[in-house]
């Protein structure tokens, strides 16, 4: 008998159903958020990159959180493959203290094996019954130990049900769990849309579940049964069918589980004829129904089909898992209780390092109830000590807000008023990206985010990188903290110091006027007033402060003759005429050439050529190197031959000739050229 629990099965995706699902604008998550998401892409696959980008855009996911590996595109690969080139980089990358403590959730990309062949330690063979999930492997990756299946300690058999939201730092039979999931499908526009779906569900829909009859197996079939009860007491929409009838044409599915072509009485077409809507999912008892995403023939069903036909979320088996297999009334129930997509099929999984793998946005939870949260006076001018607050509710209370600027945490208020002050002289002046993240009291720790932008106006702007002050007008205040000196020459209209600041990097410099003498190599403060003065932006220091010097020198960063100088930043920090790449003037560089010309008489500049065949306007050919700071001659002192081959050692500059600016390189003393 077809059995449907509260409406009618034609009323599956009744309305009224809403009244237990509040619809919040914007994008709300459970078990965890963006920031806690690590997207893995391979080097070697373009569309897994395309999807990763896709998916960091989506669910904006921070860009610190995407780790590149370098391997195979099979879906299919030895253990040697996987130890090496998935599991040793992305444990590497997070290794790095900045991330580690907040990645909960790891997200492989359509490109990256689906599945490899492991070693049974039991006989040294090849698991006779096939390959292991890579997902599944992945979950284990913090203990190196584990060489097998295990008992999954977050699963169903667990001593200890999992409760409460999902985080890596738990223990969990003494284990550090990572839940892990990947992005894949038959094509790259069914992924976006299953991304899609995961971000906007529909939160509207029935639940499905199919026994098989005859029973081919009591226990998985008596699991259905125990999933239709759960879901019955809950008021969840559900179809459950324990005749000899195989479910199809069913459309509007929130949930679908059934023995698929290990059903007595498996019907293909009607397989694959039942649809869903954003934010559903769905898993089959078939031992090979994930062996594969791409189009086959032959063979099991397959879940890939089931994303086809519009499910967001599947589980399924890359090879023989016998019966330890997904337990369905775990999964609806954690589903239908508001945990996310990756915590719902962990926590139904009884295995790990095994043959289970899960597709899918691992924080899609169209069931959660969401906090609301909005930003008070959005768009504000910050200026100081600036409290930024919010306002944050929830049906269970508010747990906590956590406040970020730039998306570098500022810290969390855990009770009214959501509050938090930010010292904004820390930050350069000029727009800023403010984030408030609610967490309500829910054992599933829903969460909702609210963005804004707000603009730093202060009378010193507070440059994090030298290339900061790129966009800041002239007369703007801007503090430069323990940067490189690169040159030193003599002043000019009045100043005694002339020296250009660098990133300790090597990148992002910027021309220093000054009365305060410093030395090459050394580590300085720099606070003044931003200037354009001869086409560089140049900071007009009113105090410049000595930090410590470096043990070893900057090293100059190569570059052919036409990308001297680069091209536009903004309206307010140009390149040169017709510059290639970004700005780079004010950066110690190193460069090469032919000599085509040598200043004679008081000209103190030559040229060379790489054959960029470079022309500035002033009948020379190739790139102007500026002498003048070290000497009274180029020709005379330097000693150079036009025709010879010249490495030149300098600051990537610029100069006005007749309104025009042209590239040019400042050499720092004789040495310099060789």
């Amino acid at each position: 008998m077809v059995r449907l629990s509260l409406y009618q099965r034609g009323l599956v995706c009744c309305c009224a159903f809403l009244s237990l699902l509040p619809i919040i604008a914007g994008k709300a998550m459970a078990g965890g958020g963006p920031k806690n998401v690590l997207v893995v892409q391979n080097r070697q696959s373009a569309l897994s990159q395309r999807i990763a980008r896709y998916y960091v855009q989506a669910r904006d996911i921070p860009p610190e959180n995407v780790c590149t590996i370098n391997c195979s595109t099979s879906e299919v690969v030895d253990y040697t493959e996987c130890e090496e080139n998935i599991k040793t980089p992305i444990r590497v990358f997070l290794a790095n203290p900045t991330i580690s403590s907040r990645i909960d959730y790891i997200v492989l990309t359509k490109g990256i094996p689906l599945a490899a062949r492991y070693i049974d330690p039991s006989n040294g063979n090849y698991f006779s019954s096939g390959a292991l999930s890579v997902t599944s492997v992945l979950t284990c990756l913090d203990d190196p130990t584990v060489n097998t299946l295990i008992v999954n300690p977050y699963g169903p058999e667990a001593f200890t049900e999992a409760t409460g939201a999902f985080s890596h730092s738990n223990k969990y039979g003494g284990m550090n769990l990572y839940l892990v999931t990947r992005l894949d499908g038959y094509t790259e526009g069914e992924i976006y849309r299953m991304i899609d779906g995961a971000v906007s569900p529909s939160q509207m829909g029935c639940i499905a579940l199919d026994r098989a009859v005859p029973v081919p197996n009591k226990t998985m079939n008596d699991r259905l049964k125990a999933a239709y009860t759960l879901l019955a007491a809950k008021g969840v929409p559900v179809i459950y069918d324990n005749t000899s009838t195989f479910l199809g044409n069913l459309t509007n599915l929130m949930g679908y589980f059934s023995w698929g072509s290990n059903d007595p009485c498996y019907n293909a077409a009607n397989y694959h004829s039942n649809y869903f809507v954003p934010g559903s999912i769905a898993d089959t008892y078939v031992s090979t129904s994930a062996r594969a995403f791409k189009p086959i023939t032959g063979g099991q069903s397959l879940v890939a089909d089931l994303i086809f036909q519009g499910a967001s979320g599947v589980g399924g088996y890359v090879s023989e898992p016998y019966t330890q297999t997904t337990w369905p009334q775990v999964l609806f129930d954690k589903y239908t209780s508001g945990y996310n997509l990756a915590e719902s099929f962990y926590a139904a999984s009884p295995r790990l390092f095994w043959k289970h793998t899960v597709v899918g946005d691992p924080l899609m939870a169209p069931y959660a109830k969401y906090p609301y949260i909005a930003i008070n006076s959005p768009g504000q001018l910050l200026t100081g000590l600036t409290t930024i607050s919010v306002t944050a509710t929830a049906t269970s209370g508010i747990a906590k807000v956590d406040f970020y600027f730039d998306d570098v945490y500022q810290g969390s208020a855990t009770q009214e008023p959501w509050q938090i002050t930010v010292d904004t002289t820390l930050y350069t002046v000029g727009s800023h990206t403010v984030e408030a993240i609610a967490t309500d009291a829910s054992s599933i720790a829903a969460q909702a985010s609210a963005f804004t932008v707000m603009t730093v106006s202060n009378p010193v702007s507070n440059l994090r990188v030298v290339a900061d002050a790129f966009n800041s007008p002239d007369g703007q205040g801007v503090c430069a903290a323990k940067k490189v000196v690169t040159a030193v020459f003599a002043g000019t209209g009045g100043w005694k110091y002339e020296f250009y600041i660098q990133e300790e990097n090597g990148y992002n410099g910027i021309r220093v006027l000054s009365n305060t003498f410093v030395g090459k190599d050394d580590l300085v403060t720099v606070v003044g007033d931003l200037s354009g003065e001869s086409s560089e932006r140049t900071i007009c220091a009113s105090l410049v402060a000595y930090m410590d010097s470096l043990m070893t020198p900057l090293k100059p960063v190569f570059m052919l003759n036409r990308a001297v100088g680069g091209g536009n930043i903004s309206s307010i920090t140009k390149g040169v005429t017709g510059g290639v790449g970004l700005r780079n003037i004010g950066v110690l560089i190193k460069t090469c050439g032919k000599v085509t010309y040598i200043g004679g008489g008081g000209e103190k500049f030559f040229y060379i050529d790489d054959g960029s065949a470079l022309s500035d306007g002033s009948g020379h050919k190739g790139l102007r190197v500026d002498c003048g700071a070290v000497c009274e001659s180029a020709a005379a002192e330097i000693g150079l031959v036009t025709g010879e081959n010249v490495i030149v050692t300098g600051i990537s500059s610029c100069e006005t000739i007749e309104g025009r600016i042209i590239p040019k390189v400042k050499i720092r003393d004789l040495s310099d050229v060789h």
